[in-house]
């Protein structure tokens, strides 16, 4: 016959995954502000590789709000790049992974996301 479970043993099970998901999020956190610090670290090598870009902006799960994945990546979005290539060096370097989007090649259905949602790096 099966016995019941001792309270004290799944109390300690419980307290287990508590720790377990916090140190979860306190992870995910961590990579949100490194992927946020890299957005700003990469602005001015950007700028500096095409000083035809008019704004840079952040979207995707780095946003405040929005579900953050230990896999998740830095999406940035440039406008009026004339050395896009040049920039798209500029971000492979980087020890993170990144996306960079021109707004020029966005479909008008994702310009209005972006326009709703992103966080402006540079510009207006």
């Amino acid at each position: 016959m099966v016995g019941t479970p001792d309270s004290g043993f799944i109390d300690a099970i419980a307290a287990a995954e508590n720790r377990r998901n916090a140190a979860h999020r306190r992870y995910l956190a961590r990579r949100r502000e490194a992927l946020r610090s890299e957005a700003q670290r990469l602005v001015p090598l950007l700028l500096a590789c095409d000083p035809g870009i008019t704004r840079i902006r952040l979207i995707g799960s780095v946003l405040p709000r929005r579900r953050i994945r230990p896999d998740s990546d830095l999406d940035l979005v440039v406008e009026g790049s004339t050395r896009f290539s040049e920039c798209l060096r500029v971000v492979e370097e980087s020890e993170w992974p990144v996306d960079l989007l021109e707004w020029e090649t966005l479909s008008e259905p994702f310009r209005g996301v972006v326009d709703r949602d992103a966080e402006v790096l540079y510009g207006s």
